[in-house]
């Protein structure tokens, strides 16, 4: 991939590191989940449902990288929706996170129904070789309201500023042809997997035929090179619940 106009990316749930899951749990895991990042290499990952203490576990393993990110609760605790990048390829331009409600910028609000608050963490980077900016914007959608999920589409949509491309990640707990998906294809954002790349929820079980819940979306800008969802396991252990999805991207010619 040539400096200045590639960027390889990673969605990946993380699975909360706090989960009662026995011997998934994630002391017992973190090192296979750091090694299917190392593996996967990527200039700018989105990671859902991390735990600060995970993110400051990836951090250590991945010092190549920074990360962005915020608790989504009003004390800064709770879930987050990291974006790494690395550092000596980008500069950092602008963060931001927003919460799902009709206060967007009051930290911990929510939508009605919603069991938690939810967020997206927007950053803005520029490629130090090339000078072209884009942005990304990494999420983590309600698990239970389908129109929560849809208003957050919706949101979303509309917190991506105009004039730059951008790259969506992030577990939508919606499949390819569910209503949120639409709203944010209807703003010009498209899928990087193919039709029949398979699933990425699996549960602990391995599956690889599950629900394809995670997502990343590309507007027009972008040329997709390859994606996949990928299924290695580092040392045969799980690195989660979920498969990550990486994929190879292009910017056109400005």
């Amino acid at each position: 991939m040539s400096v200045g106009t590639a960027l390889r990316v990673v969605s990946f749930n993380l699975r909360n590191g706090r989960a009662p899951d026995g011997r998934n749990a994630w002391p017992l895991r973190r090192r296979a989940t750091a090694g299917a990042l190392e593996r996967l290499d990527a200039d700018v990952a989105g990671l859902q449902e991390a735990y600060r203490c995970q993110e400051r576990y990836l951090g250590r393993q991945l010092p190549e990288h920074s990360s962005v990110s915020r608790g989504r609760d009003a004390n800064d605790r709770g879930e987050r929706c990291p974006v790494l990048y690395r550092t000596a390829r980008f500069q950092l331009d602008g963060a931001v996170v927003r919460w799902f409600s009709d206060e967007p910028d009051v930290p911990g609000s929510r939508l009605p129904n919603a069991s938690f608050p939810r967020i997206a963490t927007l950053v803005e980077l520029t490629d130090r070789a090339s000078g072209r900016r884009f942005g990304v914007a990494n999420t983590h959608l309600d698990e239970r309201q389908r129109p929560n999920r849809v208003r957050s589409a919706e949101l979303l949509a509309s917190w991506l500023r105009p004039g730059i491309p951008w790259v969506v990640t992030g577990d939508l707990n919606a499949e390819p042809d569910a209503k949120p998906l639409r709203v944010l294809q209807a703003h010009g954002l498209q899928s990087v997997l193919p039709d029949d790349a398979g699933g990425t929820n699996h549960d602990f079980t391995g599956r690889t035929d599950g629900r394809r819940i995670d997502h990343i979306l590309v507007s027009d800008e972008w040329e997709v090179a390859a994606a996949e969802v990928d299924h290695h396991r580092p040392n045969r252990r799980l690195p989660s619940d979920h498969w990550p999805i990486v994929a190879d991207l292009r910017l056109r010619e400005a």
